[in-house]
């Protein structure tokens, strides 16, 4: 017989050792279900040569402990994958979370079971245990896939997805090294390994708008400062748009005549770097077109002085949709890795892949012959690790069926027909625009309150009511409208790579600001849970 615990977590990264704690800390028992073969989740599968934050270090940490502000320094204003997965470690050995979690682990089924309200979450390698409560940090972006190419497997070389990289490295040096994709997860690769290989071909599929990061160490003055205002660091993140440090101008770009001025704005949140010229630029950048135009403008000529060759430059601008409509991925050098004699770039949507084969990719102009060939080829977003699990609620209702035409949710925390099941980052969330740690603390805050509630209330179980759920997943569609990406359909925000997409793009996240999206759930909770019923 499984054991009984008051409530389970599925995930160890950023929400799930969070949910533990806290968790944890309201006097539950709390067991934890892992693949992984340690804690870190994005931090620990994502270990890509120059992979790192694209949100400041000092933004992103925890904010439930005085003494992890006071104890942890980070070495760099964005910090790399290896400092970040030292943190979590850190974090989860000094509040003792590891005890909690079997690791690798990955959690096959998660039933309901109608007579005892009970849920059983049973692993691929048998392991198992029942709990009241469930709570999934699955994570947004967990869902690695491969595209659909004729031939994916045939590749005789080495193959190897960014979401899989080993944790002993790739010796990339002297190779001839093809990679798939030219997302943030592309560049941040492209611009590291760009020196060492022998050869790199970079086949993009979609040109993005790249920005500086600007990333340097953090000095020791800088240090002290950060450490003494820490917590009104956090409490400013809370109050911004994106849950980032950054600070949208009050002004919209129409009241600024000057085109001159304007300019001159871009080029100083530009030479600032991260996210500055996404979120502290003028207040219309997400529902001004001409706007946002002008800004692809700015861009596009920062590209042509960067990449020598004109050519490349072109392919490198995007066509297709205007600076601010998907996440801009941070940059050092990324533009001039193209000016290297031993980097070449394909443009696939003038010449797409036809196949892959045993000597490397072929597109429909030519064999391009690989050594290794790296896929940064994306995620089933949002909903992909929820549905690649056997989640079944009342009566054997699976999931899969459920979300069948696209996920429902009530606040993106829980779907009618599944009692007691939350997750933390879920669909119908604010999480592309969201710096994550921010949005997962108030979320799981959210939902332990929401557990406090009903114990101590005399109640076994709550879900949505069905009329919330779909005035809230409704709410989402609507939320887009009147901006911009909602003409930009091509967009892992509409599930263009999910395979219950069925071709009905639907936006899967929820667009208001962050601090909208906590004044909804205090208003919620503060209503009795509002659009919940109780069991």
């Amino acid at each position: 017989m499984p054991t009984t615990y008051d409530a389970i977590v599925i995930g160890a990264g950023i929400s799930g050792l969070y949910s533990t704690y806290r968790l944890r800390e309201r006097g539950l028992s709390v067991h934890g279900f892992e693949a992984g073969s340690d804690v870190g989740g994005t931090w620990y599968w994502n270990r890509y040569p120059g992979c790192r934050f694209d949100s400041e270090s000092y933004t992103y940490q925890y904010s439930f402990s005085k003494e992890l502000f006071e104890e942890w320094q980070w070495s760099e204003h964005f910090a790399s994958q290896p400092e970040i997965e030292r943190y979590v470690h850190y974090v989860a050995d000094k509040f003792d979370l590891k005890r909690h979690y079997d690791f690798d682990a990955r959690v096959k089924t998660v039933h309901f079971d109608d007579a005892d309200r009970m849920w059983t979450v049973t692993a691929e390698d048998g392991r198992s245990a029942r709990a009241r409560f469930i709570v999934a940090g699955t994570g947004l972006l967990s869902a690695f896939q491969l595209p659909d190419y004729p031939g994916v497997h045939d590749f005789a070389g080495l193959t190897v997805h960014t979401a899989r990289w080993p944790k002993e490295g790739i010796d990339v040096s002297g190779k001839r090294v093809g990679i798939i994709g030219s997302g943030p997860t592309a560049v941040q690769v492209i611009q590291s390994i760009a020196p060492e290989v022998g050869h790199l071909t970079v086949f993009q599929r979609t040109a993005n708008w790249c920005t500086p990061l600007r990333n340097r160490p953090i000095t020791a003055e800088e240090q002290r400062d950060l450490t003494a205002h820490a917590a009104e660091i956090i409490d400013h993140c809370k109050q911004t748009f994106a849950g980032f440090m950054h600070d949208m101008d009050p002004r919209a770009s129409t009241e600024v005549a000057s085109k001159e001025e304007r300019w001159a704005k871009y080029q100083d949140l530009y030479e600032r770097g991260g996210f500055a010229l996404w979120f502290a630029n003028y207040n219309d950048l997400f529902t001004n077109r001409a706007f946002a135009e002008e800004v692809s403008e700015f861009l596009a000529e920062k590209i042509r002085q960067r990449v020598k060759d004109p050519a490349t430059a072109e392919k490198l601008i995007p066509k297709n949709h205007p600076y601010g409509t998907k996440r801009p991925p941070g940059e050092k050098d990324f533009y001039e890795a193209f000016n290297r004699d031993n980097v070449d770039l394909v443009d696939l949507r003038a010449t797409p892949i036809s196949r892959i084969t045993a000597a490397g990719v072929e597109t429909s102009e030519q064999l391009y012959e690989l050594d290794i060939l790296i896929y940064a080829t994306g995620f089933q977003s949002l909903t992909g690790e929820l549905l690649r699990i056997d989640i079944r609620g009342e009566g054997g209702l699976a999931l899969a069926d459920k979300w069948a035409d696209g996920p429902r949710t009530n606040l993106g925390v829980q779907f009618a027909g599944f009692p007691n099941f939350f997750a933390t980052m879920g669909p119908h969330h604010p999480a592309t625009f969201c710096n994550i740690t921010r949005c997962a603390e108030t979320t799981v805050d959210w939902i332990v309150d929401c557990i406090d509630y009903i114990r101590a209330h005399g109640y076994t179980s709550i879900q949505p009511t069905p009329e919330a759920e779909e005035a809230w997943t409704r709410h989402c569609y609507d939320s887009s409208k009147g901006l911009i990406i909602d003409e930009m359909r091509d967009s892992w925000f509409f599930g263009n790579n999910n395979p219950e997409n069925k071709g009905v793009p639907r936006f899967l996240l929820w667009a208001g600001s962050v601090s909208e999206f906590h004044q909804v759930y205090r208003d919620v909770a503060a209503a009795g849970y509002r659009g919940f019923e109780f069991r």
